[in-house]
């Protein structure tokens, strides 16, 4: 059995002493406001664009940290700063958001997905939990009635156009939506968050994962079906683990909020997310290397991307999370087996030694594969996510584990 306690205090440590201090030391832009979202390794602000999704994940980040752990005023400051940034900017006229603005705000990119609205609209709802301030819960369900709209009328517009040129759905973007409606529950009404999460967990389950083979798939046809192309066979490890891990989420408040305390629908939806996160483990582990690869092919094909071999640090954090929530809502015990391997690995191979934070990438053989630890398309969101959840479920895991026989509940 792992030493629940000594694990949490690793994660915390790592946290609060390693990644939390790079990103509040590093990343505001004081001139123009938000953050910038090229750094190097060490720190240093490589100049370009701000992409809203990275602005707002980060706005999240430090405003549910304030809100999770023992509040820390300078993070909540932190995350204003970002916010204010971003309601000055982010929006379009009918609040939709954009992709992509320069460095003071001008947008240049239009919004091309719901990833950037979802964001934004977590990163204010985490704002007015800290805040209790009611423009920031009002821009919040603004901003949110628009992006439901806008995923409907893509639906729609998908369905109507089959038979015409392919059109790919990406596995992101259902999963945005579903943490979204996590994170903005205390804002709605019951019956409002009921229908539209349970859409939402259906659209994943039905259209997403593969029923014969009960595989996530990253990218699909509009309603489900398969396309074998080496897009369409290819497994995202990252996102499938994060998937696994939001919907582990929603099958415990779910129990939570009904009259038995775990409906046999909520344990089959924790046994099949565990079931992903065992199978990717075996598929996607290196055994010559260490760590967990980040695409697998459903056939087993060889796989046409490069980068395919090359370790993400949020890959590995996103698969501790889900293994350790796996464990701890179905007590399966090769998901401890699999976090004790990938928590060796993760720790020996991305914390910088010499400098704050964690390395963004390495290669097979260890080295970090780019001398930066922020890009336009990975920040802090999942590292500081993930950290923080890990060393709170092992603190969780240790005080199941010393409860008498008899009183240990699940959910």
């Amino acid at each position: 059995m792992l030493d629940f306690q000594k694990l949490s205090a690793t994660y915390q440590q790592a946290l609060l002493r390693q990644v939390v201090p790079f990103w509040l030391k590093h990343s505001r832009d004081e001139q123009c406001g938000g953050y910038f979202d090229l750094l190097s390794a060490t720190g240093e602000v490589i100049e370009g664009d701000k992409f809203v999704s990275q602005q707002a994940q980060q706005v999240w980040a430090f405003a549910w940290l304030y809100n999770t752990l023992d509040g820390q005023p300078s993070w909540l400051e932190h995350a204003r700063h970002g916010a204010t940034f971003l309601s000055q900017f982010a929006h379009s006229d009918t609040l939709s958001c954009y992709t992509q603005l320069d460095r003071l705000g001008r947008p240049i990119a239009p919004s091309t997905g719901l990833i950037p609205d979802c964001s934004v609209v977590m990163a204010y709802a985490q704002l007015h939990r800290a805040t209790g301030d009611d423009e920031w819960g009002m821009l919040t369900k603004q901003t949110f009635v628009d992006l439901l709209e806008r995923h409907d009328e893509v639906r729609t517009a998908q369905a109507a156009t089959l038979g015409g040129f392919r059109q790919m759905r990406h596995l992101n973007e259902p999963i945005a939506v579903l943490k979204t409606l996590q994170e903005i529950q205390p804002l709605l009404d019951e019956e409002t968050w009921k229908n539209a999460t349970d859409s939402i967990v259906q659209e994943l389950l039905t259209e997403f994962v593969d029923r014969r083979i009960d595989v996530l798939r990253e990218f699909v046809l509009p309603e489900g079906s398969f396309v074998n192309t080496p897009e369409g066979r290819r497994i995202n490890v990252g996102l499938t683990f994060r998937a696994a891990s939001y919907l582990l989420d929603f099958s415990a408040e779910s129990s939570q909020s009904r009259t038995s305390p775990f409906t046999n629908t909520n344990r089959k939806l924790a046994a099949q997310a565990t079931g992903w996160c065992l199978r990717l483990c075996e598929q996607a582990w290196d055994e010559a290397g260490g760590g967990l690869n980040q695409y697998v092919d459903i056939k087993q094909q060889p796989l046409l991307f490069p980068d395919w071999q090359q370790k993400w640090g949020w890959v590995q954090v996103e698969a501790l999370t889900a293994l350790l929530k796996s464990y701890f809502y179905t007590r399966q015990p090769d998901c401890l087996k699999w976090f004790k391997r990938i928590h060796d690995y993760t720790f020996h191979n991305f914390p910088d030694a010499k400098q704050s934070g964690w390395h963004l990438i390495v290669d097979q053989h260890s080295q970090p594969v780019l001398s930066v630890k922020s890009t336009t398309a990975v920040g802090c969101f999942s590292l500081i996510r993930c950290l923080a959840e890990t060393a709170q479920l092992l603190t969780k895991c240790e005080q199941v584990k010393t409860k008498p026989t008899g009183t240990r509940t699940l959910y």
